[in-house]
């Protein structure tokens, strides 16, 4: 591991990386969504010794101006759960990190429990509205996850429309400006489609990440932003790193 800096330099220079979490909390067992506070602190401290950081929208503004964003990697979190202010955020303010939420905007303030919860001990919680603003003012960024975690792949055009039209508008009363952010919810091939792609960029938004892994060129197609989620699979940050170095990831 001696020349492990100097081989992920390299290798990161020719790319362009997007990550996604979920749930950051010590009081449940890690799974696919569920990351341990000091497991993600050291994530966040690889990601700042490797990557040039930068938020997702510096990315994407960077990306429209056709600049080679490689050697960058954005942080960002889908669904909007509670411990994202409580545990995640306090680490990345601590390191002067950046990062995306995207919040599914039915769940904001409720006490809704979505089938992939329903094993859980307890429900971990969603944010209310005054802890999403609480994020945006701490200069964290906020984007749409849909109103109700909507499979786009599947669902008919007015459907979507329909689901884009509703969290853009509860985002824009929110925080005083509408959403420029989106990510798809599940995220997997299968729940991405030309034509829902076409339905984020009529909306307004100006991106599209889905989160089946993979990493992106450093010239990448914003609406087909590929994100790789950090979970149990991935045991430490240099798995990470040589997962992601020797194309695994």
């Amino acid at each position: 591991m001696a020349d492990a800096g100097g081989v992920y330099a390299r290798q990161f220079r020719s790319q362009m990386t997007i990550v996604a979490f979920h749930r950051i909390a010590d009081d449940l067992r890690e799974d696919e969504l569920t990351c341990r506070a000091r497991k993600f602190e050291a994530f966040c401290k690889f990601f700042r010794q490797h990557f040039r950081v930068l938020s997702l929208s510096e990315q994407i503004a960077r990306g429209r101006a056709g600049e080679d964003l490689g050697g960058t990697l954005s942080i960002t979190f889908d669904d909007g759960y509670r411990d994202n202010l409580e545990v995640a955020a306090p680490i990345l303010r601590r390191l002067q990190l950046p990062a995306t939420f995207f919040v599914t905007t039915g769940f904001v303030g409720s006490n809704t429990v979505p089938p992939w919860d329903l094993h859980l001990p307890r429900n971990p919680g969603w944010m209310s509205w005054d802890q999403v603003r609480a994020l945006a003012a701490m200069g964290f960024e906020i984007g749409s996850h849909t109103d109700t975690h909507l499979d786009l792949g599947s669902a008919d055009v007015d459907t979507v429309r329909a689901e884009l039209g509703v969290s853009r508008r509860k985002l824009a009363e929110a925080l005083g400006r509408p959403p420029e952010l989106f990510a798809y919810p599940f995220g997997g091939r299968e729940h991405i489609t030309p034509r829902s792609r076409e339905l984020v960029r009529e909306a307004g938004f100006v991106c599209c990440a889905g989160c089946h892994g993979g990493v992106n060129p450093v010239k990448p197609d914003l609406f087909s932003l590929n994100r790789i989620g950090i979970a149990q699979w991935f045991r430490s940050p240099h798995q990470f790193g040589f997962e992601l170095a020797t194309g695994r990831a």
